[in-house]
């Protein structure tokens, strides 16, 4: 099956949430391979987690996969620790977030 790559508006955030949660929800059919890109996103929210989150849950239930396509950067990284994902982090969410490489 082919990967299909979604890439997020650089505004992404609470107000502009809904736009990717489609995009997602049309991508992650049943064993559906999609490589997310959070890269440009200037200021991402809560919500941006609590969305690929619920993602990456419904991607594994559909036997498919999530991934980003580069490791969280700075912003991204700053959001994941104040909503205190970073405090045990698996390694299953030290590869998805960082690629395995969390000493950024």
């Amino acid at each position: 099956m082919p990967i299909t790559t979604v890439t997020a508006a650089q505004d992404l955030c609470l107000p502009t949430i809904g736009t990717l949660a489609q995009t997602l929800r049309d991508a992650l059919t049943a064993g559906a391979s999609v490589r997310l890109d959070l890269s440009g996103v200037a200021a991402p929210d809560l919500s941006v987690l609590q969305l690929v989150q619920s993602a990456r849950a419904t991607a594994a239930q559909a036997g498919g996969a999530l991934t980003l396509t580069a490791p969280a950067g700075a912003a991204l990284r700053a959001v994941l620790e104040r909503a205190g994902f970073l405090t045990r982090l698996s390694t299953a969410d030290s590869e998805f977030w960082f690629h395995g490489d969390t000493a950024q």
